[in-house]
């Protein structure tokens, strides 16, 4: 017995040994970013709102961003775009991009599709893209930011996302507590979008929160841990999304993106149908809110979270977009940032050269921004 005992001690003593050399070699490597999976936002960065739920704070101040991985600086103008003081001449021409992540961007300003464009044209584009947030939110945003720039712009690039219904299907549902973005419900009732409330006084770190804060003092976990947690966090999103897909009937959405809702059956989800047509009728107002400012509508779909076509809903969306003469494509097939769908910086410069080829613009080929005789050519 005590053989048995020596041998079983020797081999778990091998193995610690062998986690601790493995723990202290991944320190070393990328997967060193994996110890801190969640971005982190700069506290208050964003600010409560009642119109938008919550918004990127105006004139903030240049700060540090980390996104699963390389970090970069972030900041915001005086409209509370992530980009530089608007600054437009009278009667410059200028191009306004709007929409979620994918073009708020997860890269430095200088690499982001926007900066690329405005590089590629000489035609300053103003990034104003906000994290999470869906055609609800960004018509408001549209509409918000026509009523306080200078004169109207010349065109709106609009990228969409398959994760905007889902937004729009829990807005407003965010605030900022403590300096950080945060749903402010424990799930919605998808029988009839109904909020149920989280319990008072939550943990800070309850789910629903958007971003972490790098003024936390938590213990950061192993890198083995962190590799573990994100296998099982992983697999419990597809898991979910499978059995959605066999035809599972949840009651609730629990996080925003817990499955995409386009994925349920509309007969047996008529409540989440209904909120699809109202979906629809957004982007149809935000493309009149351009055009009766006199600028041209450019709508793109990031292609980032494919969706099987064979769905109810998922077509009633696909036949929308082909209707519409606005509509220039979707993004082919792209790199993406490390553990994370969301594009790399070679990427981006993919994204920027698709959309000036599917708007017909030009390249100038100069970085010459000061040049006010400068207008966007279309073939």
């Amino acid at each position: 017995m005590k053989k048995w005992f020596k041998i079983a001690a020797w081999n778990i003593g091998v193995i610690v040994v062998l986690l601790v050399i493995i723990e202290f070699g991944l320190r070393f490597t990328r997967f060193e970013m994996v110890r801190n999976p969640a971005a982190n936002n700069p506290s208050n960065y964003y600010v409560s709102d009642a119109t938008f739920g919550v918004r990127i704070k105006p004139n903030f101040p240049l700060s540090w961003f980390e996104f699963r991985g390389p970090g970069h600086k972030v900041f915001s103008n005086e409209l509370g775009c992530f980009d530089k003081p608007v600054r437009l001449r009278k009667g410059e021409p200028y191009i306004l991009a709007i929409g979620d992540s994918f073009t708020w961007g997860y890269n430095p300003l200088e690499a982001k599709w926007t900066s690329i464009i405005e590089r590629r044209t000489g035609i300053r584009v103003l990034k104003c893209g906000v994290v999470g947030t869906g055609t609800n939110y960004q018509l408001r945003h549209l509409k918000h930011l026509l009523a306080n720039l200078p004169h109207p712009p010349q065109s709106v690039v609009h990228l969409y996302d398959t994760t905007d219904f889902n937004d729009d299907f829990i807005f407003p549902g965010e605030t900022v507590v403590d300096g950080q973005r945060i749903e402010d419900y424990a799930r919605i009732r998808l029988s009839d979008g109904e909020h149920v409330e989280r319990d008072a006084n939550p943990d800070q770190n309850r789910p629903g929160q958007i971003y972490g804060s790098r003024t936390s003092r938590q213990p950061r976990p192993l890198v083995l841990r962190s590799l573990l947690n994100m296998v099982f966090i992983v697999d419990s999103q597809v898991e979910k999304r499978r059995l959605v897909l066999e035809g599972q009937n949840p009651d609730y959405l629990h996080w925003r993106y817990e499955f995409n809702l386009l994925l349920l059956d509309p007969e047996k989800y008529p409540y989440v149908s209904k909120r699809l047509d109202a979906h629809i009728d957004t982007l149809k107002q935000m493309r009149r809110a351009v055009q009766n400012v006199g600028a041209s509508y450019f709508l793109f779909h990031t292609n980032s979270f494919r969706l099987p076509n064979d769905r109810p809903l998922v077509s009633q969306l696909e036949n929308f977009f082909e209707s519409m003469p606005e509509f220039k494509g979707r993004m082919p097939e792209l790199g993406r940032h490390l553990f994370d769908p969301h594009w790399n910086a070679d990427s981006e410069k993919q994204v920027a050269e698709f959309m000036l080829e599917r708007m017909k613009v030009r390249a100038l080929a100069s970085d010459n921004l000061g040049n006010s005789s400068r207008q966007v050519q279309r073939r």
